[in-house]
Parts: structure tokens; sequence; C-alpha cells
């Protein structure tokens, strides 16, 4: 038996390395994409999608390694026992299996030989509110540390037993999150303190233009949010308001509660929002989401932002201009659909002295999750090229 675990196991792996090596795991995404999470009473939230359920795990295996852990192994056994019920996951219950032997003797030497995040016992024996004689079902009580934890593990385990869910797609899609998620171990060139505009827009633009694979889309946001950080503390219109911290790249606005990519807040409403798009043009239907993002709360302005040339197609300007007027009139809300480059160029000139700017922006390219080391190597040598010598 232990084999033919082994062999699943092996043959995961290899399908996790060429979605890694293509930078690229839209099918998975896709796929779990396509089905809602069901209702959990009590729930602080509920992730919209069983992508975003597994999404959730992975944001949350800073304080809570066990989940994943558990969730890959009960993987395992559906695969290896499709007739397992595998929210039954201790043997001493009927029809059960024991989740915690399968994870000691198999799983986390797996997830340690190959460099995953693992527990230093089995999952389950570190989680200990998730051992009793109970079946892991939507009701189960139990509060593992991480906003939505509790809500994404037990529907992405609903979701293989009860919707008939592929438990190989979840156990692939999970293992290349983690993957990703670790934080680079390339150090961040840091940049000179700039005064002249046009030389920090001349890097941005490089490195937007230069940079390839998974992570690119979010270079322009962190550039935007770094002049941001300055304009906030500067400008009056901002007075008295709160720039929110980014939230992952993976995070959708349904789940968080977020109006965009940036967003101002004033007291606890937000005030002020800014959705970024790379190399997609704005299209009509992107305006007609934000009466639902806005959810009856009042926006004073909203942009969309995009780094297609020109931000819409010439022969979509009627209906992206007619729907702005439309959404406006309904909303109250100012929307302005603009070029990425042009505002990052035009926020760059209200600040007094910008020279901080990219300073900003490499904290960002250093804390950020979604960030993959090839994207800080194309940042290090873009630096090196525009300040020989430094």
């Amino acid at each position: 038996m232990p084999e033919k675990e082994l062999e699943i196991l092996n043959e995961i792996q290899e399908g996790v390395g060429v979605l890694l090596a293509n930078n690229d795991a839209s099918k998975l995404l896709d796929y779990l994409s396509g089905f809602k999470t069901p209702k959990i009473n009590g729930a602080s939230f509920v992730p919209p999608t069983i992508a975003e359920s597994v999404a959730t795990v992975i944001e949350n295996i800073p304080s809570n390694k066990y989940i994943f852990s558990i969730v890959i192994t009960a993987c395992l056994k559906k695969i290896t026992d499709p007739k397992q019920d595998i929210r039954i996951a201790q043997d001493n219950m009927r029809g059960g299996y024991s989740n915690r032997s399968l994870d000691q003797r198999i799983v986390t030497p797996f997830l340690k030989r190959n460099n995953y995040t693992h527990c230093e016992t089995s999952g389950l024996e570190s989680g200990r509110n998730l051992e009793r004689p109970l079946p892991w079902n939507l009701s189960y009580p139990c509060k593992p540390r991480g906003r939505g934890n509790r809500e994404s593990f037990l529907s992405i385990l609903d979701f293989i037993q009860t919707k008939k869910g592929d438990p190989r797609q979840v156990m692939e899609y999970m293992l290349y999150l983690d993957a990703t998620r670790r934080v680079t171990t390339t150090a961040v060139q840091q940049a000179p303190l700039e005064h002249s505009i046009e030389k920090i827009m001349r890097v941005f633009e490089r490195h937007f233009a230069e940079s390839s694979g998974q992570g690119k889309s979010r270079l322009p946001v962190l550039a935007l949010y770094s002049i941001y950080e300055s304009l906030v503390g500067e400008l009056a219109r901002y007075r008295g308001m709160t720039l929110l911290p980014l939230e992952r790249h993976t995070t959708a606005d349904l789940r968080s509660g977020s109006i965009g990519d940036i967003q101002v807040n004033n007291g606890d409403e937000p005030f002020e929002g800014v959705e970024v798009k790379s190399e997609k043009p704005v299209t009509a239907d992107m305006i007609n989401e934000l009466p639902r993002k806005f959810n009856g709360r009042k926006i004073s302005r909203y942009y969309i932002l995009s780094t297609f040339p020109g931000s819409y197609r010439a022969e979509d300007a009627e209906s992206v201009e007619s729907t702005i007027e439309r959404v406006q009139g309904t909303t109250g809300c100012q929307v302005i659909v603009n070029g990425l480059n042009k505002s990052l160029w035009y926020y760059a000139r209200l600040l007094s002295d910008p020279s901080a700017v990219l300073g900003r922006y490499v904290t960002l390219l250093n804390s950020d999750q979604d960030i993959r080391p090839e994207l800080v190597e194309k940042w290090n040598t873009i630096i090196q090229e525009e300040y020989p010598g430094q």
C-alpha cells in the first residue's frame, strides 16, 4: 500500500513541477473556480469558490501549518481509496481511517523531501481542536487560527466528498500555491534616492516591460502603491484618510470586502479605490461590476488603470464611456479610466519630493508574497544598468 501512495505522490510532484516550470496553474484555477463554496452557519466569511478556499488555507499557513497537511493527507486518501469518506478521519470511528497515521508515515516525509510546508509532527497531532470524534462536515465545531480557515478547510473536504471534486487537482493546486508562496531568498537591489520623475518612470516602465512570468501583473500595483504611500501623507484630499495594506494578488474582492487593488478609507468606509489591469483593455463589463463591488457604499472616486495602450480598445470607446456615465449616475462615484503609466507620471508630479518612491517599491518587492525570484533578478539588472557603479 505505501508503494501505491508514494507512486501517486511522485506523479503529483511531477505535475506540480510542470506547473512551476511554466509559471501557470490557470487550468487548475479555472476548474476550482467553477465550484461555489457551500453556506456555513456562523461563518465570519465564506470564500466564494473552492479555488479561493484553497488560497485561504495557503494564506493562513504562517499560523496554521496543520490544516495544509491534513487536507493534503485527505486528498491522498481519497485518491487511493475512492470509497472512503475522508471526513471521518479517525480509525476508531465507524467507517473511519487515520488521517494522523497516513500523515506521519507518508505525507509529512513527502512534504519535507520536496521542501513544502510541513509540521514537525503530523498535521492532526498539531491541530488538537480537530481531534473530536466527529465527522469533518460543514457543522464541525473547531476554531483553527486564521480568518476563514475553518470555513475553507471544511468546504474543501465537502467539495471532494459530496460534490465529487477531483482530489488530485486540489492537491496539485495546494502544492503549487505553497511553492509559489515562499518568500524569495534573492536579495533586492536597493535603489538610490531619485529626484527625477523621468528616471523613476524609466525604471518602472523597464521593470514592467522586461519582466515575464507569474507575478508580473503585480508590479504595476506595487509601483502605484509606492506613490500612494507618499500621496496620502501629503495631499489635502487625503487628510485624515487611511491607505489600507495591500492584499494578496490571489485574494478576490468578494472574499475580502475590498473595492480594488488599492483602497483609501475614511474611517471604516472606503473613500477611493484603484483597480489595476495588466495588459488587459478596460471594458464596459468591468465598469458594470462597480455597483456590486460598492455594495451600496458611497465611494468618492474609483480608478480603473490599465497598461494596455490607450487603456481600452478604440472600438469599445462608446460602450466604455456610456457605461461610465451610467454607473456614475447610479452610484454617485466619479469613475476614471486611464492608462497606468500616464497615471503614475501624474501622481509622481503631485509629490513634493518623489525621491522616496523607488525605495518604497524595493520594500514592497521584498515583502510581497507574489513576487517571484525572476522578477527580483530583473529588477536588480535594471538598477545595475541605470545606476552603474552604485
